[in-house]
């Protein structure tokens, strides 16, 4: 009898990027689908799908799968609503996050993790395991040499990043010309870029997104992810790059985004230890 990996997948087109990998590595895959976030393309592959309270559900499903390592990837559209209606097996779980001073992504996260491992016998693993590939490397991977005024962009960005990862609150935000323009909220970096967007602020290469994990998250689950469509959003509002923690971060369809910050002349850079 064969392990299989076992994934939970939210948000996005990032789930399937793991799990084909996995494929390739030869390895059987079971997947727990969320309703309302999970792509529909999973369903090429063994799945259950659940609403958010059926984590009873989920835990009987990847057992009887006989699932060992667990990956939880792509972010979920409002991670509250874990709260709503848990099914009998999540009620001890429920107890536990009704508890949480802070109801923040990352701290219902480490709950949940801290629920399946000791609760339920899971091994969580990172998603790098698999995904290797697509993590961020150190340094300048496209685009040009960067500006010292984007330099000192980047530093009250990395500032502004830990502050609010801190509190839980987002991993991004965008500075332009020693100003913040905006940070991530819940509702994740694509729709604080498509805000600014919005509120008609444009720039002529200049600023910068700069997206890190929070300093109180568990690294093997929600790193930040960037893909093409933010890298497209950043070109409508005409920041010069991104940067993003080495090793500690991934790129979603690498190599088409490379391409298309180097031939749109935005800088893609891989912070060290907290440094530019």
């Amino acid at each position: 009898m064969s392990m299989k990996v076992g994934l939970i997948a939210g948000d996005g087109n990032f789930p399937l990027e793991v799990v084909k990998s996995i494929y390739k590595q030869e390895k059987k895959v079971f997947i727990v689908a969320l309703k309302g976030s999970a792509s529909k393309d999973i369903e090429q592959y063994p799945h259950l799908w659940i609403r958010l309270g059926q984590i009873g559900k989920a835990i009987k499903a990847l057992k009887e799968n006989h699932c060992e390592e667990l990956i939880i990837i792509g972010g979920v559209k409002k991670p509250n609503v874990w709260f709503l209606n848990p099914d009998f097996g999540a009620l001890k779980l429920f107890i536990k996050l009704l508890i949480l001073p802070v109801k923040g992504d990352a701290s219902i996260l480490k709950t949940l993790l801290n629920f399946l491992e000791m609760d339920n016998n899971f091994k969580i693993i990172g998603a790098e395991k698999y995904i290797s590939h697509l993590l961020m490397a150190e340094g300048l991977i496209a685009g040009k040499k960067i500006q010292d005024k984007t330099r000192n962009d980047i530093n009250i960005a990395i500032e502004r990043c830990k502050n609010i990862g801190t509190k839980d609150i987002g991993q991004a935000c965008v500075v332009a010309n020693g100003k913040i323009i905006a940070s991530e909220g819940i509702l994740g970096t694509d729709k604080m870029l498509k805000d600014i967007i919005l509120r008609k602020i444009r720039f002529k290469n200049e600023g910068v997104l700069v997206k890190l994990a929070k300093p109180i998250q568990d690294r093997r689950v929600d790193l930040p992810a960037i893909g093409m469509k933010t890298i497209e959003l950043i070109k409508e509002i005409g920041l010069s790059g991104i940067a993003l923690e080495e090793k500690s971060s991934f790129i979603l369809e690498k190599e088409k985004v490379i391409k298309f910050a180097n031939e749109n002349n935005i800088f893609i850079f891989g912070i060290s230890n907290g440094k530019t």
